[in-house]
C-alpha cells in the first residue's frame, strides 16, 4: 500500500511538470511568433561621389542583404517548426501519463477494495474459529462432568459390590461356624452315649466281678477316670488348637482382602490423576496451538516483503513473552538462508505486539516461550 501510494505521488508530480513544461513551451512559442522580423535596411550610402560608386556593388550587397534576411526567416520558421514539434509531442506524452496515471489510480482502488475483503474474511474466519473453540470447550466441560459422574455411579456401585461380597462372606463363616458347633455337639453326643454304653457294660461286667477283689475294682475304676480326664484335657486341646488355626486363617484371609481393596483403590487413582493430566495436557496444547495459528496470521498480516526476498523461503523463530503479551524476545532458531529476510519476520514478530493472552494460566504459561515457523507463501 506504502508503495502504491508512492507511485502515485510519483505520477501526479511528474504530470503537473509536464504541464508546467508545455506551458513555457507554449509561451515561449508565442513570444517568437510576436516578435517582429525587421528587414535590414541598407545603409545609406554617403554618396561623396558619384562616380566612386559603382552600381555593380549596390546591386551585389542589395542581394547578399536579402539573401541574409531569407536564411534568417529560413531560420526563424524551423525554430518555431521545431517548436510545435515539441509540444506536439509533450502534449503526447502528457495525454499518455495521464491515462497511466488514471490506470495507477483505478488498480489502487481495485487493491485496496481487495485487501478490505481479505481482511474482513480473516476476521470473520477468526471470530468463527473463536465460536469453534468455545464450543468445544463447553462439549468437553460437559463430557468431562458427564464422565465424572459416571466414575462417581461406577465407584458407588463397586463400593455396594464389596459390601455385599463382604456381608455374604459373613454368613458364609458364620454358617461353617454354626455347622462346626453342631458337629462337635453331636460328636459329644455320640460320645456321651458311646461312654454310656460301656458304662453300662463296665456295670455289668463289674456286677458279674463282684466277687472280685473291692481293691482291684476301685484302682481300675481310677484308672479309667484319669484315662478320660486325659481324653477330655486332650480333646479340648485339640479344639483349641483348632480354634487358633481357623482364626489365623480368617486374620489372614481378612488382611488379604484389605490389601487387595488398598491397591486396587491406588490404581485407580493412579489412572484418574493420569487420565485427568492428559486431558488437561491435551485442552492446553489446543488452546495454545489456537493462539499460535491466530498469532501467525497476525505476523503475516504486519509483515513487510523485502524487495530483495526470494519466494518459498521460511525460517524458524523462537518468542518469549512477557505477562502482558509484549515481546521480551525474538531468536532466529533456523535460518531461511536470507539475512534480509530473517529480519523482516523478526520485525513482523514486532509489529505483531502486544499479542492478547488466553484467559487460561497454564495456556498463557505454556505461550511464554513457544517456537513456530514463518512462512508466508
Amino acid at each position: 500500500m506504502k508503495n502504491t501510494f508512492v507511485e502515485n505521488i510519483t505520477a501526479g508530480s511528474f504530470s503537473l511538470l509536464l504541464h508546467i513544461v508545455l506551458l513555457g513551451l507554449f509561451v515561449l512559442g508565442m513570444d517568437s511568433q510576436s516578435v517582429p522580423i525587421s528587414i535590414a535596411q541598407p545603409e545609406q550610402v554617403e554618396i561623396v561621389q558619384a562616380t566612386m560608386m559603382d552600381e555593380t556593388n549596390i546591386l551585389q550587397e542589395m542581394v547578399r542583404q536579402q539573401e541574409l534576411e531569407d536564411k534568417k526567416r529560413n531560420d526563424e520558421q524551423a525554430r518555431q517548426n521545431l517548436v510545435q514539434q515539441r509540444l506536439e509531442d509533450t502534449q503526447k506524452e502528457l495525454a499518455r501519463k495521464e491515462l497511466e496515471y488514471q490506470d495507477q489510480q483505478e488498480r489502487a482502488k481495485i487493491e485496496q477494495q481487495q485487501r478490505e475483503t481479505k481482511v474482513k474474511q480473516e476476521q470473520e474466519k477468526i471470530a468463527k474459529l473463536e465460536q469453534d473453540r468455545k464450543q468445544e470447550e463447553i462439549k468437553q466441560q460437559q463430557a468431562i462432568a458427564e464422565r465424572k459422574i459416571a466414575e462417581e455411579k461406577r465407584k458407588k456401585a463397586e463400593q455396594e459390590r464389596k459390601v455385599a461380597e463382604e456381608k455374604q462372606k459373613q454368613a458364609e463363616q458364620e454358617r461353617k461356624h454354626e455347622e462346626e458347633l453342631k458337629n462337635k455337639a453331636e460328636q459329644e453326643r455320640k460320645a456321651a452315649e458311646k461312654k454310656k454304653q460301656l458304662a453300662e457294660a463296665d456295670r455289668k461286667a463289674e456286677e458279674d466281678r463282684k466277687l472280685q477283689a473291692e481293691k482291684e475294682r476301685k484302682a481300675e475304676e481310677g484308672r479309667k477316670l484319669k484315662a478320660e480326664a486325659d481324653r477330655k484335657k486332650a480333646e479340648e486341646l485339640k479344639l483349641k488348637a483348632e480354634d487358633a488355626r481357623k482364626a489365623e486363617e480368617a486374620r489372614k484371609a481378612e488382611a488379604e482382602r484389605q490389601a487387595q481393596i488398598a491397591e486396587a483403590d491406588k490404581l485407580l487413582q493412579a489412572s484418574l490423576a493420569s487420565e485427568e493430566q492428559e486431558r488437561e495436557s491435551k485442552r492446553i496444547g489446543d488452546v495454545v496451538n489456537q493462539n499460535i495459528s491466530m498469532i501467525q496470521q497476525r505476523i503475516k498480516r504486519n509483515w513487510l516483503r523485502p524487495g530483495i526476498a526470494e519466494t518459498g523461503l521460511q525460517s524458524t523463530l523462537r518468542v518469549t513473552l512477557l505477562p502482558s503479551g509484549d515481546i521480551k524476545q525474538v531468536v532466529v532458531v533456523k535460518s531461511s538462508g536470507n539475512a534480509i529476510f530473517d529480519r523482516s519476520a523478526e520485525s513482523a514478530v514486532y509489529r505483531a505486539a502486544p499479542w492478547p493472552q488466553p484467559a487460561d494460566p497454564k495456556a498463557a504459561a505454556a505461550l511464554r516461550d513457544f517456537q513456530f515457523i514463518f512462512k508466508p507463501e
